[in-house]
């Protein structure tokens, strides 16, 4: 609210599209100050006190909001003092009449988003380094939603992979009884699967020991082209049997991202892509548009083709950057499906799905599917996709995919939406040694971070790892704890790890980090949201009166009450610019510098003074009814925070 008045001036003013801040060395100077005219010396061949005198001069005629000063001091910083007092008398009212809507945008926008994420392969339990994935879509979409844009939240089910494939045979073909045409009795591949074990538990390790299995017997990767063919036709009883098991799958899947409070409003089945002809549709619009080429020649002879670069010579001889989305045998890559969903999703393919409902959700929430048992969208009154922007939250491995799908639709003349597709990409997520070995995986003595392999069956189960920190927290814990609560503190140290470091930025997770009640932590966060409401009811049992009155607000802030308000200032803006740009490890940032604030603020009221009186016990009422504003400020602020970032608003802990 401060900066952001003095950036909009100074870029007017100076052309520029950033404007950096910091702290003077001497409080006496100011509140901030700004370094741009140095910056800009050597552009504008002028001394940079010359310029700051010429942008002071005309900031002091037009002052931003808040500012009661600006000075100037050698070699050209600009140095801004704030009217504390002002401040107070705007913010505080709006956010203790406002309470969860401040700061939420009044307005609505037009335009509609799409989000994708989670899309875990239907063939095993998660494990941790898919739960990034989740918590980052769920906290975008959250964020979008409360900026008023219209959301759409799907998870894609790639119930057609190899990876579904592979359980299938597995569970069909690796031990007695075996499956055969003449009996087709599935009811009996069911009865392999133990009761003592949850499913996806029990098709992760299936899923590990087929890797090996089907190395050392070739009639496995017969058995597994077979049931893949079963499944393309989707007539088979094979292919309802894969279903079946990817439903299974998926249901515990969403039971797991349940427990750390993320839902969606859609699942998307490849299996119904293919059957609505989605791809039919897709390949007579490349055509038709002109953005697909038939090879007659060269080493996609046979193929059909988007244009990328042609063909080129190498050091290992002729090679196309052409990409193919038809092989000359006639299959389609996963490529060409995904460019006929991503056309789907901005309502530009001529085909749709069928919809019904899959089952209330733990939030209240209708959860929908595709299914070939369901009805048009039009006739169940829903329009899914069409949408004017689609983020697809996939890891960075597949950058080079997602621009092939943006460029597809370039190339086929829709030049919005292919810059409306936007790849929000992030990395991986290992495990601290220390950590692995708390979970039992033993072949993590030697190393110091250990990667999660599906495939190898190496990693850590995501239900084990959420049932583990919450062990942690009580453990960890200086009182018992309710059961509730401990799954609170779990789910809000789990979210916030996975949310503060930088999407580009690996994450290694480690339990003694993730769980400390001081610090950069989810738990810090909550506490501190915890102690706000204990101060706020014993203010309430105590009778005492919080009507906000003008007259209340002290002639000279302390330090921390300055900090405390500075820091809610800045809360709408932060989310704004967390919207525009995606990275929400900069509301993580913001959330751990408003509870910090908070924290100075509660033990260091009066900063000089020897002895600290606790707000309840003040005697100077107008000094009580602002300090407690402030708590209440800081309470309202912070659940909004924690709302946005999906994490629970604990009132005790």
């Amino acid at each position: 609210m401060i900066r952001e008045g003095v950036a909009t001036l100074l870029k007017e003013l100076l052309a520029v599209e950033e404007i950096p801040f910091n702290v003077p060395p001497q409080k006496e100077m100011g509140d901030f100050s700004s370094a741009i005219c140095l910056s800009l010396t050597k552009e504008r061949r002028r001394p940079p006190l010359e310029i700051a005198k010429e942008t002071v001069e005309k900031l002091r005629s037009n002052l931003p909001p808040y500012i009661r000063e600006i000075t100037l001091t050698p070699p050209g910083y600009i140095n801004f003092k704030v009217d504390w007092q002002t401040l107070a008398q705007d913010l505080l009212p709006q956010i203790l009449e406002g309470g969860d809507l401040f700061g939420r945008p009044i307005s609505t926008q037009k335009e509609k988003v799409f989000i994708e994420h989670t899309s875990v392969n239907p063939n095993k339990a998660m494990h941790i380094g898919h739960l990034r994935n989740a918590v980052l879509g769920d906290t975008v979409a959250r964020i979008l939603k409360w900026l008023g844009f219209s959301t759409e939240v799907c998870n894609y089910i790639d119930d057609t992979g190899l990876q579904v494939v592979d359980v299938v045979t597995a569970l069909l073909y690796l031990d007695p009884p075996f499956f055969t045409e003449a009996i087709c009795d599935l009811e009996r591949m069911w009865q392999k699967v133990p009761r003592d074990q949850p499913f996806d538990y029990f098709c992760w390790n299936l899923y590990a020991r087929f890797q090996s299995e089907v190395e050392r017997n070739p009639s496995l990767t017969e058995k597994r082209e077979q049931v893949l063919h079963e499944i393309e036709k989707g007539l088979h009883p094979i292919s309802m049997f894969a279903k079946e098991l990817a439903e299974k799958i998926v249901q515990a899947h969403l039971e797991t991202v349940a427990q750390l409070s993320i839902f969606y409003d859609l699942l998307n089945w490849e299996s119904d892509i293919i059957r609505q002809g989605f791809w039919e549709a897709t390949f007579e619009l490349l055509k038709e548009r002109k953005a697909l080429r038939f090879e007659t020649e060269g080493p996609n002879e046979g193929c059909w083709v988007v244009p990328f670069g042609g063909i080129v010579e190498t050091d290992e001889g002729v090679k196309s950057l052409d990409k193919i989305l038809v092989r000359s045998n006639g299959s389609v890559t996963y490529t060409a499906k995904d460019v006929a969903y991503q056309l789907w999703k901005f309502g530009l393919l001529r085909r749709d799905f069928m919809y019904r409902h899959w089952g209330l959700q733990k939030s209240g929430e209708m959860l929908w599917t595709t299914g070939q048992d369901g009805e048009p969208g039009d006739r169940l009154g829903n329009r899914f996709g069409h949408a004017d922007r689609v983020i697809n939250v996939i890891d960075t491995r597949q950058s080079y995919p997602q621009q092939v799908i943006a460029e597809c639709l370039r190339q086929m003349g829709f030049e919005k939406q292919a810059e409306e597709s936007i790849h929000l990409a992030y990395e991986v997520v290992n495990l601290s040694g220390q950590t692995a070995r708390l979970l039992g995986m033993e072949e993590s003595n030697e190393k110091k971070t250990l990667a999660m392999s599906g495939r190898s069956g190496t990693g850590v189960k995501a239900n084990d790892f959420i049932r583990m920190v919450k062990q942690k927290v009580i453990e960890k814990a200086d009182h018992p704890l309710e059961d509730s609560t401990a799954s609170a503190l779990a789910s809000a140290a789990i979210r916030y790890y996975l949310l503060k470091f930088a999407q580009e930025s690996q994450i290694v997770f480690d339990f003694d980090e993730a769980l400390k009640t001081t610090g950069d932590t989810g738990v810090y966060l909550e506490y501190a949201h915890a102690r706000a409401c204990s101060i706020l009811r014993k203010t309430e049992e105590r009778e005492i009166d919080l009507q906000w009155r003008r007259d209340c607000i002290p002639g000279q802030l302390t330090d921390t009450e300055r900090g405390l308000l500075d820091t809610l200032s800045g809360f709408s803006s932060t989310v704004a610019k967390t919207g525009k740009n995606l990275r929400v490890s900069q509301l993580t940032e913001y959330a751990f510098d408003l509870a910090t604030s908070f924290t100075h603020f509660y033990e260091h009221p009066d900063p000089e003074a020897e002895v600290q009186t606790l707000f309840i016990h003040l005697h100077d009422k107008r000094l009580q009814t602002f300090r407690l504003s402030l708590v209440m400020a800081f309470q309202k602020v912070m659940a909004n925070v924690l709302n946005l970032l999906g994490m629970p608003t604990l009132d005790k802990i």
